[in-house]
C-alpha cells in the first residue's frame, strides 16, 4: 500500500488515499518518489479538475523525483536517481503527488550531475520551463549587452528561476509583481527594477520601448503589455496564462517594431531539449540559490498549500516531501 492524492470522479473531493500497489501499470518503471512539488497547474487540477484533468481517477502532480525500485525495460538500475516532468503526468495519467510511480522508461531521466533529488524538485518543472525561456532568448541571440530583460510574474516558480539563470548569464532584469510585498525578496534575487503588473494593464497597443526581451508566465493585458513596450527586433517567450488565456492586442508591435513572440511548452519537449534545460539548471544554479526561494514542506499539507498558492499567498518554490520521516 501506498498513499497518493487522489481524485476518484469530477464530483469527488481530492483526499490523501491509501492505494494497492497492484493498479499501478505493471510494464513501466516503479519509482519510490522522494520528492514533487506544487505548481500553479497542479492548484487547477487539485481544486477545479477538469480542464486539466482529462481522466479520472487521477494522482495529481506534475513533476516528481526518486529511486528506482525496479525497470521491466533494464534502462535504469534498481538505485538510479530519476525525474519526471510532464508528458501529460497528473493530466491523463497518474502523477507525482504520489509515494509511489509507475511511469514510462522514455519519460525519465537521470538527477543531472551537481544536483541532488531536492535539487531537482527546487527547480520542477517550472525551473525546466524557466531554463527553456531563457535558451530561447539565448537561441534568438540576445546577450546581456542587448539590453534588459522583463520577467513577468518574478516571485513565483518560473520567474524566480528565470532571474536566478539571467542574472548568472550577466543579464540586467525587471521583474514584474502584483504585490509590493515581494519587493524585498526581488531586491534579494537581484533583480535591477521592480514594476508592478497593473501597469502593464494600461500601456498603448505601442508604448515607450523599455526592453529588449522578456519571458512572460501571466499572457491576458500583461502579455499584452509586454509586447508593446518591447524594443524593435526584440523577443518575448510566453509561456504561462496565470492572469487569462485571452491576448487582446493588435499586429501593431509585430508589424511596426518586428518583435517576435515565441510560445513555449515544456510539457512535450524532446529529451534532447530536456537534458540542455537541466545541464543549464544545474550549471547555474547553488543550493543556496535554490534555498532562498523554496520552501520544503510535508506531503499531508498539500491540500492547505493548494488554496495559498491559487490565492497568491506563497513565494517561490512549493517542494513536497513525499516519504513520511
Amino acid at each position: 500500500m501506498f498513499k497518493a492524492l487522489l481524485i476518484n470522479s469530477e464530483n469527488d473531493r481530492p483526499q490523501i488515499s491509501e492505494i494497492s500497489e497492484d493498479v499501478l501499470r505493471q510494464d513501466g518503471v516503479l519509482v519510490k518518489v522522494e520528492y514533487s512539488t506544487l505548481n500553479y497547474k497542479d492548484c487547477l487540477a487539485i481544486l477545479h479538475g477538469k480542464p486539466i484533468i482529462r481522466k479520472y481517477p487521477m494522482v495529481t502532480g506534475i513533476d516528481f523525483c526518486g529511486t528506482v525500485l525496479n525497470d521491466s525495460s533494464s534502462e535504469f538500475k534498481p538505485g538510479s536517481e530519476v525525474l519526471m516532468t510532464g508528458f501529460g503526468m497528473g493530466e491523463k495519467f497518474w502523477g507525482g503527488h504520489s509515494e509511489l510511480a509507475s511511469v514510462d522508461a522514455s519519460f525519465l531521466l537521470a538527477i543531472p550531475n551537481g544536483f541532488t533529488m531536492k535539487n531537482a524538485m527546487q527547480c520542477g518543472t517550472a525551473g525546466l520551463t524557466a531554463s527553456m525561456a531563457v535558451l530561447k532568448l539565448k537561441d534568438f541571440g540576445l546577450t546581456p549587452d542587448s539590453g534588459k530583460i522583463l520577467v513577468t510574474g518574478a516571485s513565483g516558480g518560473v520567474g524566480t528561476i528565470s532571474i536566478l539563470i539571467l542574472k548568472k548569464l550577466g543579464f540586467h532584469v525587471i521583474g514584474t509583481t502584483s504585490n509590493t510585498k515581494n519587493f524585498e525578496f526581488l531586491e534579494n534575487l537581484g533583480v535591477e527594477e521592480i514594476i508592478e503588473t497593473s501597469t502593464l494593464n494600461s500601456v498603448k497597443i505601442l508604448d515607450k520601448q523599455k526592453w529588449i526581451g522578456a519571458i512572460d508566465s501571466l499572457g491576458s493585458k500583461a502579455l499584452v503589455g509586454v509586447c508593446a513596450c518591447t524594443f524593435a527586433g526584440g523577443a518575448v517567450v510566453a509561456c504561462g496564462n496565470a492572469q487569462g488565456i485571452d491576448f487582446p492586442t493588435s499586429v501593431a508591435p509585430f508589424i511596426l517594431r518586428g518583435i517576435n513572440l515565441f510560445g513555449l511548452d515544456s510539457v512535450y519537449q524532446t529529451i534532447a531539449n530536456r537534458k540542455r534545460a537541466w545541464n543549464l539548471l544545474a550549471e547555474c544554479l547553488t543550493d543556496n540559490d535554490l534555498d532562498n526561494i523554496s520552501t520544503e514542506h510535508q506531503f499531508k499539507d498539500i491540500l492547505d498549500l493548494a488554496k495559498r498558492l491559487i490565492e497568491n499567498k506563497v513565494t517561490g518554490r512549493l517542494v513536497l516531501r513525499m516519504q513520511e520521516s
